[in-house]
């Protein structure tokens, strides 16, 4: 026997063997397959059914040509995806020039793949939910990326079902929706090599609080584990966080009592601040910005990669619209961004 013979593949079951073991048209079937919202969702989980049990599974090489094809071409019945924001101003989040860093990178993407991106305010008119819903629905958009609340814990309440949703935050009260967000973990990481490579010992971490609890303190957490592997001198060094109501005086005390020998920071301003109290960077002590885009052009740190973000959520977001999945996932899935170190003048090599 001819050996290409006995390694030969057995034949795939198509979409047409499917359609006729079900009784129905191939479009139908296709539209089945990927969780079209237009067939009933009886007849969808039919034909799941009985292409699972005739060991159906999808062609890559058709698959691939399909998306392809599928990149070329408008899809006008969901052309307009929609940047969503709950801030009690229609531009506080949108208006931020960091922000427009991720609205950028998210319309450059979003052309290259033939939609567009429009932001809408889920307050405007102090609309409901629902009502919102509505609207959204009535221009036919089915595709959202949810800006990061104005505050971590509020509600939505819109109808999720009839949405493919992606957050650029992680909102506490919707873990489940696909997340593309910046990698704070591993920028505290990034930040811990550079200082522990340039010769600081003692290195101490200030941040502004209610960011820290937004991101759930994972740069707390990666500072503490890396000050007890590369600088234990660092240990006496408490986390310095601020909350509303604090400023200048904390962090003059906290610098005057611990006295680091570097400083990694989340807390705008922070640098004026010192110089104002009228201590000298890097001359008393260097300093690592963990966005240096909040901070002056000399300053060392992370650049956060927002452009990169923004075009990472309508990649994501397509992925949903093309299997037509909508409303929440059965479990938490994401991707990070990492950011990347910007040297600058205010963490040179420590002199031993």
């Amino acid at each position: 026997m001819d050996p290409l013979t006995e390694t030969r593949s057995p034949q795939r079951v198509r979409l047409k063997d499917i359609a006729e073991e079900a009784h129905l048209s191939l479009s139908t079937v296709s539209m089945a397959l990927r969780n079209d919202a237009t067939i009933a969702a009886k007849t969808a989980k039919r034909v799941q059914a009985i292409a699972k049990r005739m060991g159906y599974v999808p062609d890559p090489a058709l698959s691939a040509l399909s998306a392809y094809r599928s990149k070329l071409r408008v899809h006008t019945h969901y052309s307009v995806i929609a940047l969503v924001t709950n801030w009690s101003a229609k531009d506080a989040w949108s208006g931020k020039a960091n922000q427009q860093e991720v609205i950028r990178g998210a319309k450059q993407r979003a052309e290259q793949l033939g939609y567009s991106v429009q932001l809408f305010w889920a307050k405007e008119d102090g609309m409901s939910g629902k009502r919102f819903s509505q609207i959204l629905r009535s221009r036919g958009v089915k595709g959202l990326i949810l800006a990061p609340l104005e505050n971590n814990d509020d509600s939505l309440d819109l109808e999720w079902k009839h949405f493919s949703v992606v957050t650029i935050s992680r909102p506490s009260r919707y873990t489940a929706f696909h997340h593309v967000v910046q990698n704070h973990y591993m920028d505290m990481i990034n930040c811990w090599n550079k200082v522990a490579e340039k010769g600081y010992r003692r290195v101490g971490l200030v941040l502004q609080n209610d960011i820290a609890a937004r991101w759930s303190y994972q740069w707390d957490a990666a500072h503490l584990i890396e000050a007890s592997e590369l600088a234990p001198d660092s240990s006496d060094i408490p986390i310095l966080r601020i909350g509303n109501n604090q400023g200048p005086d904390a962090i003059k005390d906290w610098l005057s009592r611990y006295r680091p020998e570097a400083v990694v920071s989340r807390y705008k301003g922070f640098l004026d601040i010192v110089r104002q109290e009228g201590f000298k960077v890097p001359d008393d002590f260097g300093y690592v910005s963990l966005d240096t885009s909040e901070d002056p052009a000399e300053v060392s740190g992370i650049e956060p990669q927002r452009d990169a973000l923004g075009a990472m959520a309508v990649d994501a977001l397509n992925s949903l619209l093309h299997r037509n999945f909508t409303g929440f996932n059965d479990i938490s899935v994401g991707t990070q961004v990492d950011g990347i170190w910007k040297e600058g003048e205010t963490l040179p090599a420590k002199v031993r």
